[in-house]
Formats: C-alpha cells, structure tokens, sequence
C-alpha cells in the first residue's frame, strides 16, 4: 500500500466517522465490552461470507481470526474472541487507535520507535512521531528494491508497514470485503467504502443503508438486531453476488475446522499415546520377554485407543480441510505436513497391526507430534488459499499424495533405525530378548525403506509426466527435481545393503537409514524454503538454518559412533575359555 493512502487513513481516524461508513456514535472512545457479541450473535456473524485479497470465499470468523494472528501475532488477543476483537476495531476504531495491538518483537525497530523493550506491541497512534508523520515513511525505497537485495531488518520493517495497514484498513472497514460488485465479470467483492463509488442509484441507497444497520446493530449489541443484519446480508450476496456457486457445506466445514482445531488439539493425544505405547514396549521385554499383545492387555489396549482417537481426530480434520478448501489440501507447505503426518500414523497403524508390540505405533505417535509440532511454526502458513493455475490440475492429488506420502515412509524408517542404534547401546551378553527386538526392527525397518522408495520412484515419474503437461517438458534440473533424484539414487544405496552379506547387519542398515533421511530433508525442507525452486512453497525472504539443527546433527553423530563401539565391541554371547585363550 502506497504511504499516501496510509497516512489519509492515520488522518481519517483521527476525525469523527461519518459518512458512508456510518457513525460510530458517542462511545467510541470507550472500551468495547469484552464479550462483544452473544454466542448466537458470534455464530451468525461468523458464517457471513468475505472475498479475501487473493479472491477467496471464506467465513468471516476465518477472515477474522487470521486479521488478528497477522496484526498481533496472537490467536487470542487481549483476551477477546478475535471475531469480536476484529468488528470492534472499525465500531471502536478511536479507542484501538490508542491501544498497544501491533505486534512488535524485533529489538532493533523497538528502540527505533522508543518502545519500551518489555513490550511487545504497539499502538497505531504511535507510528506517528511528534510531528504526525508516519514512523515508516522511507518504506518506500525498500519497496523498489528486489527482494534479495533487502537485509533481514528491511524485511522486518515491511512486515510491520504490512500490519499496521492491515490495522488502519480494518479499522476503516477495509478488510471486510463483504459486498459482491452487481455484473463485474470477474466476481469481485469489495469492503463498503471501495465498492460505494461503483454503484448507482438506487443500489447505492441499498448497499449503504445495509451496512449502517450492521454497524448500528454491532454498536447496540442487540442479539436480534444482530441477527436481522446478518439475513440481509446473506440476502444482498445472493442477489447481486449469485453468479458465485457459495458452498454452504465448506463454509460450515470451514467454521467447524476454526472451532475445534484439531491439528493443534490432538498434539498432547499423541504423546499420550507415545508414552503408554512405549511403556506397552519396555513391559513386554522386561516380562514378557518380547511377546506380542492381544488387545486383553489393559495397557496395550490403553495405548492402541488413544492413539486410535488421535488418528481418527487427524483424519476427520483433513477431510473438514478437504471440503472447506473445495481441493485436496496438498498444495502448500503446512498441508503437506499434515498429510505426511497422517501418512505416518496410517502405516504405523498398520505394521502394529501384524506386530503387536507397541513399539511402532509409539514411535508413530512420536513422529505425527513432532510433525505437527513444526508445521505451527510462523514459516508455515495454516490459511486455506486459492491454487496457483499450475496446481489445478488432477495430477496435484495423484502427485503428492504419492511422493509425499513416501517422506512418511521413509521418516519413520528414519526412526525405527534411530531406536535400532539406541538399543545396541545395551548389548550385551544374554540380552536376547533386545538382540530379538532389533532382528525385528532391523526387517522392519527395511520394509519401510523399501516402500518409501519404490513411493518415491513412482511419484517422480509422475511428476515428470505433469511437469510435461505443464511445462512442455519432462525434466528441467530444477533444484527439486534434481533433489528427488538424489534421494532416489541414496535410498537405492541404502536398500540394497540388504543384498551384500558383509552389510546386511542391524548396525549398517540403521545407521545408513538414519542418515539417508537428510536427503529428504534437503528435497522438502531445503528445497521449499532454502532454494529457488518452481517448487518452493517459499515466499519472501529465505530461511535461515536454525541453531537447534546443528546440535541434531552432532547428537545423530554421537549416537551413530557410540553404537558402533557397542556393535563390534561387544558380543551377544557370553565369552567361554576357548574363545579368551
């Protein structure tokens, strides 16, 4: 947004509303109450439909909650439900202007706009310095510059500039893009002040007419009044919005996924049943010396249960993501990981099936909490959008379902190689049931790598075939491509230590595993975030390697040489006088 237009909104607010945007009335400068709006109020407000800037249908409460998340960079801000927090910023907007909402953490933009250092947020009255000037006004000469010319601080900066527009347009109404443009062609939708000017006689009268009762009701807080207001808008969208086909079935999935969010609420669930899958484990080699379960087994039973209801929670949010976006929720980076995440739990589910010893499932749980652990991260973005033309296509639900649901594949076998590498640290002498535990990880593990691979293989191909509808071509060496190719050749290496006798041990297989996964990392993580791809999931600036991950690497280090000691240092069999002498 040009700082023109920004700063006539810093002046706006600061006078009376009027006008077409109607009056706010009296108390504007006062608190709004806390709970603004009644349940009911909430729920009927919430399913009212908005067009976003990139053209998408969705609830309001979903316009909302993410207005509030960009702007504070909190879910729940100043503990208000963020539907009322939003609609309170234009009904109150005097009263906001003052308050500290914009979210500020970087240390070095605190001391430029003399914050204190213990805050966190900033108020839109102080981005204005003593002579009323916009904080920010040299924005402007970054915005010329390419994005990789721009240092991290310019690229904070942006990022503010973009919340505190976001903040002075919802404070103005214009973000609520709630009213169809009649006849536009390309089915626009705009916010009350942007769209008045398009209008004649006497649809103006009516568009006008109907946004002053909301705003009116709002100020009231009148349930019913509330109610009247939402019928009439349902009613202006199907009138001079009708040429858009509105799913009333993905707005109420839509509404349902933002109530419950189980991505998020199903994190403590699988760790719960990580911790009793794995004491399920450790019971049946310490006393039952390895034995499979049956479902009598209370804590097995306990473990195998709540990890059920996770998945089951998992699953059932993938298919309220699937209807709510009107496409299969593969097409960015925070979809992937919850699809790779389910992919896990889906196989771990059904090797434990055939094993019945817990310790896959656990290891399962493990990997889905992490995963949906890091895809809440700030560089995944959860907000359904619309899909690149590239993207719509069949081939999006045939080609990454298969290669990525191969990463769950292979991740998992990164894991069961990982816990190989653990329990040789105790080998020793009459440790059967362990040395047993391992020759059954080790098949396993195999199983995984080979399944993951032969995925892997297959979904490439499949890639090539739709980079040829796409893009006229089969192979392009772009850095994906050249990634999953490398992953390919590795995990070819890795499975066929099967089939050479001097490696076809625990310890090699496990230890090759484990390190072949960072192939996969690198084709995901380091591709879609690090590199300039056709595939990158990426937008804005570059990620940094984070610190944590060089201490990984050194623990994986560590446990790859300590369990190689173990493994040719020690034996499975007590040693006899012949083998000393």
């Amino acid at each position: 947004m040009k700082v023109q237009y920004l700063m006539l909104c810093l002046l706006i607010c600061l006078l009376p509303a009027s006008g077409a945007l109607g009056q706010h009335g009296s108390d504007n400068d006062f608190a709004p109450a806390r709970d603004l709006l009644s349940d009911a109020s909430r729920d009927a407000l919430g399913a009212l439909v908005v067009q976003d800037y990139k053209g998408r249908l969705k609830p309001l409460d979903t316009l909302s909650r993410e207005m509030v998340m960009k702007i504070s960079r909190e879910n729940r801000f100043d503990d208000r439900e963020s539907l009322d927090l939003f609609l309170s910023w234009f009904t109150h907007d005097r009263y906001w202007f003052h308050r500290p909402v914009i979210s500020v953490r970087h240390s070095e933009i605190k001391g430029m706009l003399n914050m204190d250092p213990e805050s966190e947020h900033i108020s839109a009255a102080n981005m204005l310095d003593e002579n009323g000037r916009y904080r920010l006004s040299s924005i402007e000469s970054v915005l010329r510059k390419p994005d990789a010319q721009r240092t991290k601080m310019e690229r904070k900066l942006l990022s503010l500039d973009e919340r505190t527009n976001l903040l002075f347009m919802s404070m103005r109404q214009g973000t609520l893009r709630l009213y169809p443009v009649p006849e536009d062609e390309n089915q626009t939708w705009l916010a009350i002040g942007d769209i008045l000017p398009k209008l004649e006689e006497p649809v103006r009268g009516e568009y006008l007419e109907i946004n002053n009762r909301l705003v009116e009701a709002l100020q009231s807080g009148v349930e019913a009044e509330i109610l009247a207001s939402c019928a009439e808008h349902h009613a202006l969208q199907d009138k001079y919005g009708g040429d858009i086909v509105i799913s009333r079935i993905g707005i109420a999935s839509e509404l349902m996924l933002n109530r419950h969010s189980p991505f998020t609420r199903i994190f403590p669930v699988y760790i719960a049943a990580f911790l009793l899958l794995v004491a399920a484990w450790v019971n049946a080699l310490v006393r039952r010396k390895g034995a499979p379960y049956t479902f009598r087994h209370p804590l097995y039973l306990s473990g195998y249960l709540v990890f059920g209801a996770g998945l089951a929670i998992h699953l059932w949010g993938f298919v309220l993501r699937w209807i709510a976006a009107g496409r299969a929720p593969l097409s960015n980076g925070y979809e992937s990981l919850i699809w790779i995440s389910l992919i896990v739990g889906l196989v771990g589910f059904l090797f434990d099936w055939r094993e019945r010893r817990g310790l896959i499932l656990a290891l399962a749980a493990l990997l889905m909490a992490v995963i949906l652990k890091v895809s809440l991260l700030s560089t995944f973005d959860p907000a359904i959008g619309p899909l690149m033309p590239v993207l719509s296509s069949y081939w999006l639900i045939i080609h990454v379902t298969v290669i990525v649901g191969s990463y769950g594949f292979l991740a998992l076998g990164a894991l069961v190689a990982m816990m190989i590498l653990i329990l040789l640290l105790f080998k020793a002498p009459g440790r059967e049931t362990v040395r047993e535990s391992i020759g059954l990880l080790h098949k396993m593990e195999w199983k995984l790598l080979a399944l993951g691979l032969g995925l892997l293989s297959i979904g490439t191909l499949l890639g090539a075939v739709w980079a040829n509808e796409s893009w006229g071509r089969y192979w392009g060496w772009d850095a994906k491509e050249t990634w999953s190719l490398v992953s390919i050749a590795v995990y070819a290496i890795v499975v066929h230590l099967r089939f050479m006798p001097r490696l076809n041990r625990p310890w090699p297989l496990a230890a090759a595993g484990l390190v072949a996964i960072s192939a996969i990392l690198m084709t995901y993580f380091g591709v879609n975030y690090f590199l300039t791809s056709l595939h990158s999931y990426a937008g804005g600036e570059p990620a940094r390697v984070p610190g944590w991950v060089y201490i990984v690497v050194l623990v994986v280090a560590m446990l790859l040489q300590s369990s190689y000691i173990c493994d040719r240092g020690r034996s499975w069999k007590h040693e006899t006088k012949r083998d000393t002498e």
